[in-house]
């Protein structure tokens, strides 16, 4: 007899599959340069903090991540009064933790291809790239995420009396 896969139980107080942590490490990884952006914010007495992050960041990979952050705010809004697009956002989770791995393989591509030689900060970037293909293949291999993002608890109903 085969054995039920335990996580299936994890449910959150609406009665969906809670999100699991390696997926919120999933999305914080794949919003990489938020994360660089708000701890340099944070640290911004650190001149060398600065320094890195206006060397690393550019606003047109920020943009290109912030689909990853609306899928964040759309996890943490799981609740049955959450709007349409919210459901349909987090419907197409997968879809768009892939084509945010594709695009940061892409600059990742762009960048390697035009570095003069790699060094340590360039093999580090080359290990992120190899963690973005990770995140795609595992989000995509386990039925467990993909019966994550095809939960959302049930809309509230309006104007009805409770019975």
């Amino acid at each position: 007899m085969a054995e039920m896969d335990e996580r299936y139980l994890n449910v959150n107080r609406f009665g969906v599959l809670s999100i699991p942590g390696p997926l919120w490490l999933a999305m914080a990884f794949l919003g990489r340069h938020w994360l660089l952006l708000i701890i340099t914010l944070a640290s911004r007495r650190s001149p060398d903090a600065i320094q890195l992050a206006s060397s690393s960041l550019s606003a047109a990979v920020l943009v290109l991540e912030s689909p990853v952050l609306i899928l964040a705010y759309a996890g943490f809004s799981r609740h049955p009064s959450a709007g349409a697009l919210l459901r349909s956002i987090w419907r197409r989770g997968r879809a768009i933790l892939a084509a945010t791995a594709v695009i940061n393989l892409g600059v990742l591509a762009w960048f390697l291809w035009h570095a003069d030689v790699w060094r340590q900060p360039e093999l580090f970037l080359a290990s992120c790239g190899l963690l973005d293909i990770a995140i795609v293949y595992g989000i995509y291999k386990s039925a467990y995420i993909k019966q994550v993002f095809m939960e959302f608890p049930a809309p509230a109903e309006s104007g009805g009396t409770p019975s």
